[in-house]
């Protein structure tokens, strides 16, 4: 995975330029830096987690964190 981000804040951090995702990944072909292959499999440009979550469904609700059949503990171990 190619981080186009971190790349593009490193240029803009020493020439003070800020470049778009897309020129940041041309600009990196051109010079040779990376590959077609690598422009097109691994220096993807972020569009959101929208693809990766597709089947979730955001909620509030909060799931319970204490199972109720064993609850706290009665005895806390010291240095523990």
């Amino acid at each position: 995975m190619i981080n186009l981000i971190y790349i593009r804040a490193a240029i803009e951090a020493n020439t003070g330029i800020h470049l778009t995702l897309e020129k940041t990944r041309q600009y990196l072909l051109e010079e040779g830096l990376i590959t077609q292959k690598q422009a097109d499999e691994d220096a993807v440009i972020f569009t959101g987690y929208g693809d990766l979550f597709f089947g979730d469904v955001p909620t509030a609700e909060v799931e319970k964190q204490l199972d109720d059949q064993e609850g706290l503990p009665d005895k806390i171990i010291a240095g523990s």
